[in-house]
């Protein structure tokens, strides 16, 4: 531990509380691998799918090993991927000639082009593929990405010339040169309007959707918050502003500044601005994208390359990461007990004693990230308050803590090497900095100990407020379903094993849930999850589960119970969140081990034939094709397949949910080993604003 002690003005200390030192946890950003992918032409924009960006330059497409993957009529002057990876679309212009073409992704040769077009000056994709944006002078055309047929038609308040879709579906984000429009996906009613005293560079939604970016040309970046589009930050002095992208952890935007500067700026506090320079020049394009393992990768655009960075010296989002973190133990802790009383329950989980319960959950989470913080800190001597007797002890990489210490035992401070903290806990305050709540300091010198305690402190309220916490009766509501719901998949899981369908080796897991969150209208909602899974043990999977190569939902009894769990829940106790017109999303997942599929296996068409249907693999989104005549040849086809069961098990036995605002989501699940236990599926049910 690094220590030094002000002994020569110790005296000077005694009257007067002096302010605080500045503490020292700012980024310093280094490059910890780079990767440059050559190309034969300067880039003069891109886009990405995945984690591969595709440039272009005149009339020509680039992929990151420089070939040529297709060509536009005119110039390009915009280049955007479908998010599921299967083709893109160009927006390309000669003079006033203007035309939006889609090209597929793995063959050069257009898809489609938009005859009906007059004068298009923006294009965007829908987050999740499955509707294309064109804006036309002061229309917004609104096509389905199978057949690119008109499904909608609105009225603009500007002529856009950028568009970005949220990652969540509700905005579409356009600008014109000097003026934001926000509309609503679903309706295209304008959600928000404003003007900028400068022409805008660049507009990008945080990954989250929570942050609204927008880049002008004096150099100045402009966070909005998504709940009520007011701006809440405000980074200036970013000199010549080409580009920007919102780092995926939420707490950093990187800034193309001038033709060779990238600049950090962190939101969470001002000071913190490091930058790297590129000699390469020719900067205009920056994104941050995410390989299958969660690498984040920086990607920008050179006179001469493609380049990717792994970035080193960023701080962590600890604020996010203790959130994300106290609430899966919250949720955890909120449910009822095996045994429990209700009146036990309601005793146990309240108000009061949730939120005494967070508080210990956040210090002991924040203490774990905290790590040995004081191995590292050059800990001084403060001020001290005669009148208080307290004495102020700082440190370098954090707020500094008060001890309250008679005036005849400050001298003994003088070495502050012998100085032992126990029993030390930190917390975060709101600029997502560590700072100590707790300790117990002892005096080798008189062995004596003092104790700081600030663990009453107020700072992290923001985390237990009621945009962040479900209110009491909800959670109590849920742990009650919870519990209605295990009874029904023991009740299920015993007549299956009656019937020797499935035995103990099969294990059926259920579980509800309330998740707060917020609409397109920045409206506080409360979302409602069901979920549903299994697993089996591998030697058993043969009679239980899914044999090798099937696909079938009634080649798996352990699907079919689980399935049978789903429909008696509907049924009965869970019918109240079956509203028509309301809004479900059905999350369906599939999974399959690495067993080699050698050859083709047949599909016999139970669920009709795939094309183009957007999944999600990893997080990343891709689309699948299986028809009768194609047959299965991959993992993926026969992980699909499997998730394809619960969609059509679902629409033939809960016909209740026909009259809902559904959409189903499929995701399938690829396993490194081989074997049964990896051939399974679940299913979960969001049901917005449930309550």
């Amino acid at each position: 531990m690094k220590r030094s002690a002000h002994l020569g003005v110790l005296s000077l200390l005694l009257f007067a509380l002096a302010p605080s030192a500045a503490t020292a946890q700012n980024s310093h950003v280094e490059v910890g691998k780079n990767l440059n992918y050559r190309q034969p032409v300067k880039p003069t924009g891109a886009d990405n799918y995945l984690y591969s960006t595709y440039c272009y330059n005149g009339t020509s497409v680039y992929n990151l090993k420089g070939f040529s993957i297709g060509s536009a009529a005119y110039n390009i002057v915009s280049l955007k991927f479908n998010p599921a990876g299967a083709c893109y679309a160009l927006l390309s212009q000669k003079k006033q000639k203007v035309i939006v073409q889609i090209l597929d992704a793995w063959q050069q040769k257009e898809l489609h082009r938009f005859a009906e077009l007059t004068s298009p000056t923006a294009i965007a994709y829908a987050a999740d593929s499955r509707r294309f944006f064109v804006a036309d002078g002061q229309q917004l055309h609104v096509y389905e990405t199978r057949q690119y047929t008109e499904t909608a038609n609105h009225t603009l308040p500007i002529v856009p010339l950028q568009m970005e879709c949220s990652p969540n579906g509700y905005f579409i984000a356009m600008s014109s040169t000097g003026g934001i429009a926000i509309l609503n996906q679903e309706t295209g009613a304008v959600r928000s309007s404003w003007t900028m005293p400068s022409s805008i560079v660049c507009i990008r939604f945080s990954l989250d959707t929570s942050r609204l970016g927008v880049l002008t040309a004096d150099g100045v970046l402009t966070i909005y918050d998504t709940r009520t589009f007011k701006p809440t930050l405000t980074f200036s002095n970013l000199g010549e502003p080409r580009s920007f992208d919102f780092h995926p952890d939420g707490k950093y935007a990187t800034i193309l500044s001038g033709d060779r500067n990238l600049v950090f700026v962190n939101f969470n506090d001002a000071d913190d601005r490091p930058r790297l320079a590129d000699e390469d020049g020719g900067l205009s394009y920056v994104r941050y994208l995410q390989d299958g393992k969660q690498q984040v990768y920086l990607s920008y655009n050179t006179n001469s390359s493609i380049k990717y960075k792994v970035l080193k010296g960023l701080i962590p989002n600890y604020t996010r990461l203790l959130a994300d973190e106290l609430s899966l133990r919250m949720n955890e802790w909120s449910k009822i007990r095996p045994g429990e009383t209700d009146a036990e329950y309601h005793a146990r989980v309240n108000d009061e004693t949730r939120m005494q319960q967070a508080l210990l959950f956040e210090q002991e989470i924040a203490t774990r990230m905290a790590g040995d913080l004081l191995s590292t800190s050059t800990i001084t001597l403060g001020s001290y308050n005669k009148e208080t007797n307290m004495l102020s002890l700082s440190f370098d990489n954090m707020s500094p803590i008060y001890l309250t210490v008679p005036e005849n035992e400050v001298t003994t401070f003088s070495d502050t090497g012998a100085l032992e903290f126990r029993n030390v806990v930190y917390g975060l305050t709101k600029d997502d900095h560590f700072e100590m709540t707790y300790a117990l300091v002892y005096n080798k010198q008189t062995g004596k100990t003092y104790e700081f305690n600030n663990l009453s402190r107020q700072s992290l309220d923001y985390l237990l407020s009621d945009d962040n916490f479900v209110p009491i009766e909800l959670v109590q509501q849920s742990s009650m379903e919870d519990v209605k719901l295990q009874a029904i998949k023991e009740d299920i899981i015993s007549m299956a094993k009656r019937d020797n369908l499935i035995s103990d080796h099969t294990k059926i897991e259920v579980s509800t849930n309330v998740v707060p969150a917020f609409n397109a209208d920045g409206e506080r909602i409360n979302n409602y999850k069901v979920r549903f899974g299994y697993t089996v043990e591998g030697r058993y999977s043969a009679h239980e589960d899914f044999a090798p190569g099937k696909y079938v939902l009634k080649e798996s009894h352990a699907a079919e119970s689980m399935l049978k769990i789903v429909m008696r829940a509907f049924e009965k106790d869970f019918q109240q969140y079956i509203r028509a017109g309301k809004r479900v999303e059905i999350r369906m997942t599939g999974s399959a081990d690495a067993l080699k599929i050698t050859g083709t296996i047949p599909y016999n068409g139970c669920y009709g034939d795939i094309e183009g249907e957007p999944y999600y693999l990893d997080g990343a989104l891709n689309t699948m094709t299986v028809t009768s005549k194609t047959g299965i040849r991959t993992n993926e086809q026969l992980a699909f397949l499997r998730a394809a069961g619960v969609k059509d098990y679902i629409q033939r036995n809960l016909t209740s949910l026909l009259t809902m605002n559904t959409s189903y989501i499929y995701k399938i699940e690829l396993a490194e080993g081989t074997g049964g236990e990896f051939r399974r599926i679940n299913v979960e049910f969001t049901f917005v604003d449930a309550f």
